[in-house]
């Protein structure tokens, strides 16, 4: 029976290790997983997704939690770098300021796979692999959404994480998915965009200054559901309730909870799970010589009112079969 060891270094360190491999000897890789955060149900998904990979690989695996702090990630990426990973699953606090830990994995031979927050293509010299969901189209189904629901137009506010590139992404697919559905773009304009962090309590004060200073708003666009539930909290403090569409982002269970009692419109959802598990999977591709597509997109689908009860409320996403996953 495999069995997990656990050990914990530091207060917000953890690794993982598996003890019975599945592989032969000269097969046993040790994995590095570095998320920005774990605080994030998102990237709890993203882990269990790592570690259904690792396990059925028979592969060590290695993970910390930054809590956001770029600095900290940094040296956790060294930490691994001297344990001797072989690949590790990186996602950028901040896609644009991740050259050195990208140059310093490069000089140690450490196989990069960048996952779901993807680093600049000034940096795509220094990852081996990239595997994220289609951001552009994340963004768009929400805007489609909301130059349906809106067709005379709407006052936009826009809870923003401005350090991730993928974010950035989002927010630019979002305005194209109004320009390409409504029938006059021109009347959707932006109030205000705020740094909600993809964070609940964040976006709950940026938003709740916002409608303070801007009560004509009739739509929050939120990079993450997180932040769609801080905003949601925002409307109901101001008195909103059913004025404002708040729109989200991964389809997480809190997403799709408020999406059925009907406090949240539309959020358009990725596969954090599988992404994860695809992640490790290409990372052992590579280090066996195989090749392996350089830049993957994941397609996204939304999910609202009308499609909800075909929904787990309480699951993210599944893995494939066995014969999908091959």
């Amino acid at each position: 029976m495999k069995k997990w060891i656990a050990a914990v270094a530091g207060v917000a360190a953890l690794t993982l290790a598996l003890c019975a491999p599945v592989m032969a000897e000269e097969d046993h890789y040790t994995i590095g997983f570095e998320p920005y955060t774990l605080t994030n149900e998102y990237f709890t998904a993203v882990l269990d997704g790592v570690k259904t990979a690792c396990e059925e690989t028979g592969s060590e695996l290695i993970y910390y939690d930054p809590q956001s702090d770029p600095t900290k990630q940094a040296s956790q990426v060294d930490d691994m770098i001297a344990a001797g990973i072989d690949a590790i699953i990186y996602l950028p606090y901040d896609s644009a300021s991740c050259r050195t830990v990208l140059q310093n994995l490069k000089d140690n031979n450490v196989v990069v796979v960048n996952i779901d927050t993807v680093v600049e293509e000034g940096d795509y010299d220094l990852v081996d692999a990239i595997i994220a969901s289609d951001n552009l189209q994340l963004g768009h189904l929400a805007g489609e959404w909301v130059a349906e629901h809106h067709p005379d137009g709407a006052n936009i506010a826009i809870a923003h994480l401005q350090t991730a590139e993928s974010c950035i992404i989002n927010v630019e697919g979002f305005w194209q998915g109004i320009a390409d559905t409504a029938e006059d773009p021109d009347k959707f304009v932006e109030v205000q965009v705020v740094e909600g962090g993809g964070d609940t309590e964040i976006t709950f004060s940026a938003i709740r200054d916002v409608l303070e200073a801007h009560p004509e708003v009739d739509v929050i666009y939120c990079i993450n559901d997180p932040s769609a539930y801080g905003a949601i909290q925002a409307v109901e403090d101001a008195g909103l309730t059913g004025k404002v569409d708040v729109i989200g982002k991964d389809g997480a269970p809190t997403g799709k909870h408020n999406i059925k009692d009907g406090k949240q419109a539309q959020s358009s959802a990725q596969r954090p799970t599988y992404m994860g598990y695809e992640g490790v999977m290409t990372a052992i591709k590579i280090l066996k010589g195989e090749e392996v597509e350089f830049n993957t997109a994941i397609p996204s689908y939304t999910i609202t009112a009308d499609n909800i009860d075909e929904f787990d409320l309480d699951a993210w996403d599944a893995l494939p079969g066995a014969e999908e996953a091959e």
